[in-house]
């Protein structure tokens, strides 16, 4: 059954049968209500009803969603673009540039989605449309979507000021394989510093989370001497330095200092507040999604825009002064 048989059937031009299988307002509900009945009739309605959806369709696509920073950001995200009237679709790359680039040309060619939101997109974003893209992360490596930029450099140089203030000289780190972004900035921010660092002062763990951690602590006890301080890339981690600094017998800070690189407070910390980076989460979802629904209301504006948010170092329980 084509379109131009269906009209003949229902008495009407194929344009009208194409605008009521769209759902468009303007046909009557009446003229619908005819040509689907006939069409069901011929059995051919779901073939061709394509009505569409009164609400903004978003894409937001994350690395993972096992993380609680994602999750966290996801959740603020489908917040705010709830407040803009529209839904969210939410993807996952496991952290794949070929799955995200694989998820927009889906998202942009076959669902066209009104806009999408990449959180910490894995290298640059392949965007062959005019739909508007808007990510989030620490570097932006496209000119193909607008972004809302992380810069955690001065809060990381303002946290090693503190700390040489307070007389720590050996500085440690313990990350995991995914997180390369947080190993990258405390590396420059330790030259920048002119601060020098010893391998096994640092570990990069092949496990993930608080495991990471865990093993990561367990690694470094070995050595005869320990650094006074260790960052740690996110919270799972901190959390699992913490249980094998417990088992020890050691404490924080009267045995060795930990600061947290973000400010997830969901994970327990037993009775200790972590000096931490704060990670704005709420903020950066706000301004990504105004930022998008911006050049959803108007498409004219073609220029991409990098709006940058600063992260701040917060001091709480958990450094020592050693002077």
């Amino acid at each position: 059954m084509t379109l131009t048989k269906l009209a003949s059937l229902t008495n009407v031009s194929v344009s009208t049968v194409s605008k009521a299988l769209s759902d468009s307002h303007e046909i009557s509900d009446a003229t619908k209500e005819m040509i689907f009945k006939i069409a069901k009739e011929q059995g051919c309605f779901e073939k061709y009803y394509k009505p569409k959806y009164s609400k903004k369709a978003i894409a937001v696509i994350c690395p993972e969603i096992l993380g609680i920073h994602y999750t966290q950001m996801a959740t603020s995200i489908e917040n705010e673009i709830a407040v803009h009237g529209g839904t969210m679709i939410l993807g996952v790359s496991n952290f794949s540039h070929k799955t995200q680039n694989e998820l927009i040309e889906y998202y942009t060619k076959f669902i066209h989605v009104d806009g999408i939101i990449v959180i910490e997109p894995q290298g640059a974003i392949k965007n062959e449309t005019d739909t508007p893209i808007v990510e989030i992360g620490l570097e932006s490596e496209t000119k193909d979507a607008d972004c809302v930029r992380v810069d955690i450099f001065p809060a990381m140089i303002e946290a090693l000021s503190l700390l040489t203030h307070f007389g720590h000289t050996r500085i440690g780190f313990i990350g995991e394989k995914l997180a390369v972004s947080e190993y990258g900035y405390f590396k420059q921010a330790m030259k920048s510093r002119m601060l020098a660092y010893r391998e096994s002062d640092v570990v990069i763990s092949d496990k993930r989370f608080y495991d990471a951690g865990y093993f990561a602590m367990d690694e470094m006890l070995k050595q005869k001497d320990l650094p006074t301080v260790i960052f740690a890339a996110y919270s799972h981690i901190a959390s699992g330095i913490l249980e094998r600094l417990k088992e020890e017998k050691m404490s924080v800070p009267d045995d060795i200092s930990l600061i947290c690189m973000d400010d997830i407070t969901s994970v327990p910390y037993s009775d200790i507040n972590l000096s931490c980076i704060k990670m704005h989460l709420e903020d950066l979802c706000t301004i990504a999604a105004d930022l998008l629904f911006q050049k959803i209301e108007k498409n004219y504006i073609k220029t991409k825009q990098t709006i940058t948010v600063t992260r701040k170092f917060t001091k709480r329980d958990s450094i020592k002064n050693l002077i």
